[in-house]
């Protein structure tokens, strides 16, 4: 585990510390999280920083952890039970349903936009009561566009019939 993950951990339930992290996620009230975030390299453009400011920040705002999965897995139980990550049209041809086509956003963001668009999501599994691997998300932005394939490997893996996800898939 990271130090700032052990961090998070340990400060989830103080409001004051959630309240400031939550902060760097707003370009214009960010400086307000870095006296918390600069021992973690959460200061500054490098895409450390950005990685460290947005997971603090999410966390803050959605402190439900898991160990397991990715984005891409996160995103895939957003899909729900009424759409598939990708659907057959009446006339035989395939397109993404709504969550895939914003998934298919995510994965073409640079390295200054993937934070952002990251965001919307995690705020999305928050209003859903979905974890999101911390750990994992911030050894992923911070090396982005590294992680393209593995969340893609996960939102799009393939189902057994009966609608269980096959081995490797979400649960």
């Amino acid at each position: 585990m990271s130090a700032l993950m052990d961090f998070l951990l340990r400060n989830a339930g103080n409001k004051g510390i959630m309240a400031t992290l939550r902060c760097g996620l707003v370009e214009n009230t960010q400086m307000r999280a870095w006296p918390l975030l600069a021992r973690f390299d959460g200061m500054g453009g490098t895409q450390r920083a950005r990685a460290v400011r947005t997971v603090a920040g999410l966390f803050a705002v959605h402190p439900e952890n898991c160990l397991e999965g990715n984005m891409g897995t996160v995103c895939r139980r957003l899909c729900g039970s009424d759409e598939k990550p990708w659907e057959v049209g009446e006339n035989g041809s395939a397109a993404p349903g709504p969550v895939g086509r914003r998934f298919m956003h995510m994965l073409n963001a640079d390295r200054e936009e993937i934070c952002d668009r990251v965001c919307r999501f995690v705020r999305q599994a928050g209003s859903r009561g979905i974890a999101v691997n911390y750990a994992a998300l911030e050894r992923d932005l911070t090396d982005w566009p590294r992680a393209r394939e593995a969340w893609a490997a996960e939102f799009w893996a393939p189902v057994k019939e009966g609608g269980e996800e096959e081995e490797g898939g979400v649960r």
